[in-house]
């Protein structure tokens, strides 16, 4: 290369001692240049993180210079009126995010269902929903710069869900918190119950999705009702064709709804010749376990969840060792469809199962396979499982159970 330019510029008595100059000349500057591009590029690397924190430190600005802007119009709002309260209603306002169709929406959902019959009920989100949603429950926008929020009635908060500055204007009859989380620590849920008690100058009364989320909230005083269910929709199946045993799992597709573990005991329920069916699978599972035949991989919401369950003879459940079920809706439903479920022992569904009478409960992998091997073999045990197990659904949800959460709300 070198040689070649020198052709053109340099005669040819000169070429020679002018190429040993310029090779003596080209690694000094070589180095000198790739100094010269690795400082360029630190540079470019933390003008780059300076970018970033100039912009995270812009965002949080926006959202204080947001709120405070927002808290100045909904004093204003509340000054103009008198600082008198708004007039008391019947109505009944069911604030959660309502962003699909997992445990705390379908709650909520359910709970609207069972109200709306006997009182004027309202559907609140502080987001938009999606379209499945919208298309069949009238949802309304919480707008706080639009005064669109609830401000009187009975005022339902289903879910540790953050709540915007409207909570402190709203002058609700009655404030009910509706607890089904595992993550919140006794002092995070003493935060929860003070924003939405507007620092305690309203009382709040609250509903707990089991008697775990009960002690993880130290107790504080309140009521136990697990989430409703259609009882009418999630039925034994009418009548099934022989196949082989086949054991199926529901849930998110979630990496904390399912246990390192369950992949092998798959596995090894496949090789003793049973059929696996799980629709909801983790990332993890569909890796370890895709392309094996007779396990069945179905993607969230692909079926009918009462579909899905009537459709099997067992349901086992089991969710990671860092997540810690509140309750677990789908258990209630998989018994109300007359399955025996096995379920690891730990959750706060273990309150509504008697092992070995309406369900099993398991603390080991090898306990869960002996269990679930043993109900193979025995179909016997399987029918009378569950009869017991839609027993207790019937019990839990009965006609009785679901006029007394009627009165409840409606107080």
């Amino acid at each position: 290369m070198v040689g070649k330019l020198l052709k053109g510029l340099v005669p040819a008595p000169l070429r020679r001692p002018v190429r040993g100059a310029v090779l003596f000349l080209v690694p000094p500057l070589r180095r000198r240049l790739t100094r010269t591009w690795r400082r360029r590029n630190r540079l470019k690397r933390n003008l780059g993180r300076v970018r970033k924190r100039l912009n995270r430190l812009r965002r949080k600005l926006l959202r204080a210079l947001k709120d405070v802007w927002l808290n100045t119009w909904l004093t204003m709002w509340y000054m103009c009126r008198g600082n008198r309260p708004v007039r008391s209603s019947k109505q009944i306002h069911l604030v959660n995010p309502l962003q699909d169709y997992t445990g705390s929406p379908q709650r909520t959902l359910h709970l609207f269902d069972e109200l709306k019959e006997h009182a004027e009920v309202c559907l609140w989100s502080e987001h938009k929903v999606p379209l499945e949603i919208a298309q069949k429950y009238p949802v309304k926008r919480i707008a706080a710069w639009r005064f669109a929020f609830p401000k009187a009635g009975t005022l339902v908060i289903v879910g540790s869900l953050s709540l915007g500055p409207w909570i402190h204007y709203a002058h609700p009859r009655r404030t009910i918190f509706v607890q089904n989380s595992t993550y919140m620590t006794p002092g995070r849920f003493r935060q929860r119950l003070r924003q939405i008690s507007n620092r305690g100058r309203r009382e709040v009364e609250v509903m707990y999705a089991s008697e775990l989320t009960k002690r993880l909230a130290a107790n504080h005083p309140g009521y136990v009702q697990p989430s409703l269910i259609d009882l009418e929709r999630f039925v034994p199946a009418p009548s099934r064709q022989p196949s082989a045993f086949t054991v199926g799992r529901l849930s998110r597709a979630d990496p904390l709804k399912h246990h390192p573990e369950d992949a092998a005991l798959y596995t090894r329920l496949i090789e003793e010749g049973c059929r696996v069916r799980i629709m909801g699978p983790s990332p993890s599972l569909e890796a370890e376990l895709g392309g094996i035949k007779s396990i069945t991989l179905l993607p969230m919401f692909a079926e009918e969840a009462h579909l899905f369950l009537q459709g099997l003879d067992c349901f086992f459940y089991r969710t990671s060792e860092e997540y810690l079920e509140a309750s677990g809706r789908v258990i209630t439903e998989a018994m109300a469809c007359g399955l025996p479920v096995v379920c690891h022992e730990s959750g706060g569904y273990a309150e509504w199962i008697d092992d070995g009478r309406n369900g099993f409960l398991f603390e080991s992998q090898q306990e869960a396979l002996e269990i679930l091997l043993g109900l193979k073999e025995d179909p016997a045990l399987r029918q009378r499982v569950g009869r017991e197990a839609r027993r207790t659904a019937e019990e839990l949800f009965s006609e009785t159970v679901r006029s007394e959460i009627v009165e409840f709300y409606l107080r």
